[in-house]
């Protein structure tokens, strides 16, 4: 069955869900509850008739592919913090570029998710309020390759079947 949602849509729901575990976040309609590092979260409910996109296992999915890669988040973190989020476009950009010239056997398109990812999240324990949803998905959504990457793939729903295959 072919998904209503679009693909901006169903990437909002994804930022919306790597952030539910942070204080400060507003609950929904309907929860389900998410264990994550041993912490019980709280999210909107999965897929429904009109739409079975579960955003839950997508955003656990990128927290385990970030949780595999180390960078220097403080600096690039700050700068989005004290810009009030301009920069986390750009920050992701140049940390994926490096990423992908120091490790040349990643994509960088899964370099960008990585980063993105672990980006928002740290933005989100050094100051909540700057890490919005919008981030993430205006830094994803601006950037074709992502999205081409993400449709080769399959779709979302198939991020963590291909996990650690390289793909044309």
């Amino acid at each position: 069955m072919k998904d209503s949602m679009t693909f901006e849509e169903q990437v909002e729901q994804i930022a919306e869900a790597l952030l539910a575990d942070f204080p400060g976040q507003k609950s929904k309609t309907e929860f389900r509850v998410l264990h994550y590092n041993g912490a019980s979260v709280r999210f909107e409910g999965g897929g429904s008739a009109a739409s079975p996109f579960d955003p839950v296992p997508i955003a656990n999915t990128l927290r385990r592919l970030g949780d595999q890669f180390n960078a220097d988040l403080e600096r690039p973190a700050r700068e989005v913090i004290e810009a009030e989020g301009r920069k986390f476009k750009e920050n992701v950009e140049t940390l994926s570029k490096t990423w992908t010239i120091q490790n040349p056997e990643l994509e960088y398109e899964k370099a960008f998710l990585v980063v993105a990812v672990k980006l928002l999240r740290y933005i989100a324990k050094k100051a909540y309020g700057v890490a919005q949803p919008r981030l993430l998905t205006e830094a994803i959504n601006a950037t074709p390759e992502v999205r081409h990457y993400i449709e080769r793939q399959g779709g979302w729903e198939n991020l963590e079947n291909r996990r650690g295959q390289n793909n044309p």
